[in-house]
């Protein structure tokens, strides 16, 4: 098995090698010490530092760039399954879209027109190169729909349900990391970006900041549509965004999309 481990960006390795730097002394003794470490090895090197200030020094790197997680040597399950513990990510700073990333959702929407007339619906879907293989294996894939909205959580399970998919639901922060935490991970994710409890575009760069859900095809549902929106969630990694009320034979064809079947 696989565990987690972080590594330097190009960013992390020069300021390593500036004098003095931008980060502060400990943030950048820390990043020295980083080199394919998972957080158990840095644990092990800094007793003295207590775990939630040590993640949160983690999480500062991050975010600004000079760390990156890759696949590390390999660890024991109990390790791995802490550092892939959705629980840890659900409330991290979420990583802001590069200019490169913006442009290129700004690519995608130039030939699309915004309305202002009631019912004007969006479907985009980036369409995936091949089939992607169940999580699972076999032949089922699972889909994970993400709404606060009973109404239309209904519909897309059942379309979803009729078109031989497995489904799986949540609403609410803790069946949110329930089911991300639950193995086999979903094949595809399909979520709403308003929540009561979680803000679904802070979820989203959460998600592609996961291991295991950076490259999860997810596609975005949304009541309001609002360029900067579309340009947000583009940009953070949706594979695909909807504008509600969803049709049924609507969200069979985009899951089917982004999973290349």
């Amino acid at each position: 098995m696989i565990g987690i481990a972080y590594v330097k960006t190009a960013k992390g390795k020069e300021e390593t090698d500036s004098k003095p730097g931008k980060l502060s002394g400990g943030l950048k003794a820390l990043l020295g010490m980083i080199d394919k470490s998972s957080v158990t090895d840095l644990q092990g090197k800094l007793p003295q530092v207590p775990m939630d200030k040590l993640n949160a020094a983690l999480d500062k790197l991050f975010v600004e760039g000079y760390i990156e997680i890759a696949a590390s040597a390999p660890s024991g399950p109990a390790a791995v399954e802490e550092e892939l513990d959705f629980t840890r990510f659900i409330s991290r700073p979420v990583k802001e879209p590069t200019v490169q990333q913006k442009r290129r959702a700004e690519a995608t929407l130039a030939g699309i027109r915004t309305s202002k007339k009631a019912g004007y619906h969006v479907n985009i879907v980036n369409r995936a190169d091949k089939a992607i293989a169940p999580h699972a294996g076999g032949e089922t894939y699972t889909v994970l729909i993400i709404d606060a909205d009973d109404a239309n959580s209904l519909v897309v399970t059942r379309a979803l349900l009729l078109a031989k998919f497995e489904t799986r639901a949540a609403s609410k922060q803790d069946e949110i990391v329930a089911q991300l935490n639950k193995q086999p991970a979903a094949d595809a994710i399909a979520m709403d970006i308003a929540h009561s409890d979680v803000i679904g575009l802070e979820l989203l760069g959460r998600l592609r900041q996961h291991p295991t859900y950076k490259s999860v095809p997810i596609i975005v549902m949304a009541d309001k549509v609002e360029h900067s929106q579309l340009v947000a969630a583009l940009a953070y990694g949706a594979n695909g965004y909807m504008s509600k009320p969803v049709k049924p034979e609507a969200i069979v064809d985009s899951v089917k999309a982004v999973l290349g079947i």
